[in-house]
């Protein structure tokens, strides 16, 4: 009986009309499962993801995922975002099928020891920071941003960062911006964070930049002070959280690294809820970092050192100009000149 029920909840076989077979499970989470597969076509592989659409809760989730995707590929497919091939239903499975990506930023953290090299993080920056800007341009916020949330490419995309995983992505602008709201509950994964998402206010593009932050932090570290903070409910936990983020001076949090990760964080907590980021400004901060230590390749990562990569390596795409929505012609965005020396609600730990 149990394994006939078992049965009857295995992904299928074949998508697509047979375009698209199903071979190995990856992995899970809360929106269904990651299987590897293969274009019966082609030969090349893929992620599959399935949802069970039987369970309501989750039904729209991975639509939603894959809209922001053929969002992003419009009007031509851009770098760091999983190029999506398919999405339908299949009995009671939603699936898509979407580009095999690599490992995740967390996964090398682990290989690396728990701890990276600044030469690393400082490459890690610069693609994710430019991810992100995409996404805002598109007039969407993440609103998770964590390590496992940022995949690599593989093969001749070994160096390339992808950013994944919209389930608590929204619109953070239409005809104007969204207007701030309070006492929300937290959305996101508290480790990473911003100081106002556990304030319960409305995220806009500052909370996914400031996220960003503690993860670099997080990678040189190998470790941040409110991460592991003992609590009897997640209430207490959250707050502690909190009250351990606005007590920890910048200047402690980032002693021993170069000042691009304080300077970082200082400036994007400093903006404002509708302020247009300058995402060329932040990035420069740790350009100048990469530059100080002489020629560092894009594919420079400390795990990738001594390993024979090839001679066809995709260059990393750079320089690319972008206009946030609430760009205008003569308008310039914030200089950080001090530096330079559908709504879903949810919380992950």
């Amino acid at each position: 009986m149990s394994s006939s029920k078992s049965e009857k909840q295995k992904p299928p076989s074949e998508i697509g009309e047979g375009k698209w077979k199903v071979e190995k499970k990856l992995g899970a989470g809360c929106f269904g499962e990651v299987w590897r597969g293969i274009n019966t076509e082609t030969k090349q592989q893929v992620a599959i993801k399935f949802e069970d659409a039987s369970i309501q809760k989750n039904a729209l989730q991975l639509e939603h995922e894959a809209e922001i995707l053929k969002t992003m590929a419009r009007p031509t497919q851009p770098q760091g975002f999983a190029e999506c091939f398919f999405w339908g239903q299949e009995g009671r499975y939603h699936c898509m099928v979407m580009e095999l990506l690599g490992k995740s930023l967390e996964d090398r953290m682990n290989q690396c020891g728990n701890k990276m090299t600044v030469k690393s993080a400082v490459l890690i920056a610069n693609q994710v920071l430019m991810r992100i800007e995409y996404l805002h341009s598109k007039m969407i916020i993440h609103r998770d941003i964590k390590p496992e949330n940022f995949m690599f490419g593989i093969q001749n995309k070994i160096h390339h960062l992808y950013v994944i995983d919209f389930g608590l992505s929204k619109r953070y602008y239409d005809v104007k911006h969204v207007p701030m709201r309070t006492k929300l509950s937290l959305t996101g994964t508290a480790r990473y964070a911003s100081i106002n998402a556990h304030k319960g206010l409305e995220q806009s593009r500052r909370d996914d930049l400031e996220a960003i932050g503690h993860m670099l932090v997080y990678f040189v570290r190998g470790a941040l002070p409110w991460s592991g903070l003992e609590a009897k409910t997640q209430e207490e936990k959250y707050r502690k959280i909190t009250e351990k983020k606005e007590g920890s001076p910048l200047d402690e949090l980032c002693q021993g690294f170069p000042p691009c990760f304080k300077n970082y964080l200082r400036a994007t907590r400093s903006l404002e809820f509708t302020e247009r980021p300058d995402y060329n400004g932040l990035r420069k901060m740790f350009e100048d970092v990469r530059n100080e230590q002489g020629q560092v390749e894009d594919h420079g990562y400390q795990w990738l050192e001594g390993k024979s990569l090839g001679d066809d390596l995709v260059p990393v795409v750079k320089d690319v100009k972008l206009r946030q929505p609430d760009d205008a012609p003569e308008q310039a965005p914030r200089k950080f000149g001090f530096c330079f020396c559908g709504s879903k609600s949810a919380t992950r730990d």
